[in-house]
């Protein structure tokens, strides 16, 4: 029976024949065009799945790095105040809160951050099942490897994930759920999908330029296997039999081949030598080509290749904006997922909450230039010293909480207090405003006598 005659059959539908009776069958597979488990096939011949494609040093370098910065983003749950400012909650005022804190009973949030990203970067989908308590309350966030869900589709229009529960841990974590897990209880991370309901497989998309990297790859293998020497031939002065030449071919490969046989001496027999092949100009671009397959992948995950360990070309930036653009393109849109799918799954906005995944982390910079740039912001009145030492991890001050205001940025025409110089204009009625004090007059009976 069929993958999804099987699925059909597990809900409760009937499949016979190869058709699916639709008035009984309780879902239909979602497909994001790209198949979204297993392996699928590359043109080089090797079979691409999560497995194989990490082990090309570009796609692993690319997908944990991503991975490592989003999970370092310190997420921090905030409740929106009237006056337009917000309050950061505790992790015991708000099971989000909680989460945040520790997702699962196994996870720290920077792993289980971690993993999801790592997920979603591979097969273009990260799945957690959400546990609630007897209230609704979330209480955990168990990860689901893409491999073991096949998105499904009911009739009247209902999405549920079907789940294959890998090791004992998810049958003990999920045994609550039942096969079809309705998708209130699914936080879903898609990437960019065409259907809306599955994102498309990454590595599927890119199993070419990952089939290519990992062929090269063993080349090199094999030759250092065979002694990093080119192939050549065996030459004879006369006609060896199929037995004799069988047999010297043989005793050549395990004489010559391998690390443990370099530079040892051959001795040939009746007239034999060997006629070592030259490299060909294919041979001779072996390097520039795995480097275009680096680039070629780093473009699939939106890298630059200096964070692949590949020389960078670019000029005319430093590695702050670099470090910038980095973060704009690459971290930043997987941020903004990751907070507005909390938002969607757990309705924080309309309660007056918010997520924030702070990548301040990803952007400190030096300590001389931390130090110019709070100057610059205590100097202005933008921050305060204490919220500045905050950032630095320093203990606040006595009176640090207040904005410092700048002598030069009181009204024009004013003195320190801001209000109207002494003499300023023409007293009216006969009455001289009070010096420092706003809206207060004196008149002519509040001087005192001169002498």
């Amino acid at each position: 029976m069929s993958i999804f005659g099987s699925i059909v059959r597990g809900l409760g539908g009937a499949a016979s024949s190869g058709a699916v009776n639709t008035r009984s069958s309780s879902g239909f597979p979602a497909s994001g065009l790209i198949s979204a488990f297993g392996s699928v096939p590359s043109a080089s011949g090797l079979p691409i799945s999560q497995a194989t494609a990490m082990t090309v040093s570009a796609v692993y370098c690319a997908v944990t790095t991503i991975a490592t910065d989003v999970a370092r983003c310190a997420p921090q749950l905030y409740q929106l105040t009237d006056d337009g400012g917000r309050r950061l909650v505790r992790h015991t005022e708000h099971p989000v809160a909680r989460l945040l804190r520790a997702p699962n009973r196994l996870q720290t949030w920077f792993e289980w951050a971690r993993d999801i990203t790592i997920a979603l970067e591979l097969r273009g989908n990260g799945y957690a099942a959400i546990l609630r308590d007897s209230k609704g309350h979330p209480t955990e966030l168990i990860l689901i490897n893409p491999d073991a869900v096949t998105v499904l589709e009911a009739l009247d229009g209902s999405i549920f994930y079907n789940v294959n529960r890998l090791g004992l841990f998810q049958l003990s974590a999920l045994q609550d759920f039942p096969v079809a897990i309705p998708a209130e209880d699914i936080l879903h991370l898609r990437g960019p999908s065409f259907n809306m309901l599955v994102g498309a497989s990454t590595i599927g998309l890119a199993r070419d330029a990952i089939g290519l990297a990992i062929g090269q790859s063993q080349q090199q293998s094999r030759w250092v296997g065979n002694g990093a020497k080119p192939s050549g031939v065996l030459e004879a002065n006369r006609r060896l039999d199929d037995a004799a030449a069988k047999r010297l071919k043989n005793d050549w490969e395990t004489f010559q081949s391998g690390l443990q046989n370099v530079g040892r001496t051959a001795v040939l027999e009746e007239g034999v030598t060997f006629k070592a092949m030259s490299l060909t100009a294919v041979d001779l671009e072996f390097i520039n080509q795995v480097n275009l397959t680096v680039q070629d992948v780093a473009r699939f995950w939106r890298m630059p290749p200096r964070k692949l360990m590949q020389p960078d070309t670019s000029r005319g930036s430093t590695i702050i904006q670099e470090e910038q653009a980095y973060v704009n393109a690459s971290v930043a849109p997987r941020l903004q997922q990751l907070e507005e799918k909390f938002d969607q799954m757990f309705d924080l906005e309309s309660r007056g909450f918010m997520l924030d995944l702070n990548e301040d982390a990803l952007l400190r910079a030096d300590p001389l230039t931390r130090y110019n740039i709070g100057r610059t912001g205590i100097l202005t009145g933008m921050i305060s010293p204490n919220e500045w030492r905050r950032g630095e991890r320093l203990p606040p001050v006595e009176g640090g909480d207040a904005l410092l205001r700048p002598l030069n940025m009181a009204a024009l025409g004013s003195d320190l207090t801001g209000t109207a110089p002494d003499a300023a204009g023409r007293p009216s009625a006969g009455e001289n405003p009070a010096p420092g004090v706003p809206n207060v007059k004196i008149t002519s009976d509040d001087v005192a006598p001169e002498g």
